[in-house]
């Protein structure tokens, strides 16, 4: 699976940093500009597992887009496995959680998945999702270091 492949370590604990990924109705918000403060619907309602979906409105160059993301399987302070529907794509990813060096090591890796005759666009949306995941993996890791402890 892993055509797209990013890696950041996070100076906090891996329950912290696993709880920030979980809650990304709440999270995603904080760190993603194209993502507006109450714009992502979770279902169902309680804490989040396996079979929980998440519906993104985003705002990108003037235009609003909707995405999906749902949660296929949720290893505590473990791992995170998921997928989405993102236009013409279908990614399959997963998260996973490492204690290291006085923090926690995130890994994301993914493929993008295009659908129907998009497919061949492949290599092209996978190294576009990897730039995305790196940049975001970024904006999270400065949020969750520079908040207190």
């Amino acid at each position: 699976m892993a055509k797209m492949k990013s890696t950041v370590v996070i100076a906090r604990p891996v329950e912290q940093v696993f709880g920030f990924f979980l809650a990304i109705d709440e999270s995603a918000p904080r760190t993603d500009p194209s993502v507006q403060v109450g714009s992502v619907i979770k279902t169902p309602d309680g804490p989040p597992g396996p079979g929980t979906t998440f519906r993104f409105r985003q705002q990108n160059l003037g235009k609003t887009t909707e995405t999906v993301t749902r949660f296929t399987a949720v290893e505590p302070n473990q791992k995170i496995e998921f997928d989405a529907e993102i236009g013409p794509m279908r990614p399959k990813c997963d998260l996973t959680f490492e204690p290291w060096d006085r923090g926690t090591k995130v890994t994301f890796r993914g493929d993008s998945i295009p659908s129907g005759p998009l497919k061949w666009l492949s290599p092209l949306a996978n190294r576009k999702g990897q730039q995305v995941w790196q940049e975001r993996l970024g904006r999270i890791k400065t949020l969750l270091e520079s908040s207190a402890p």
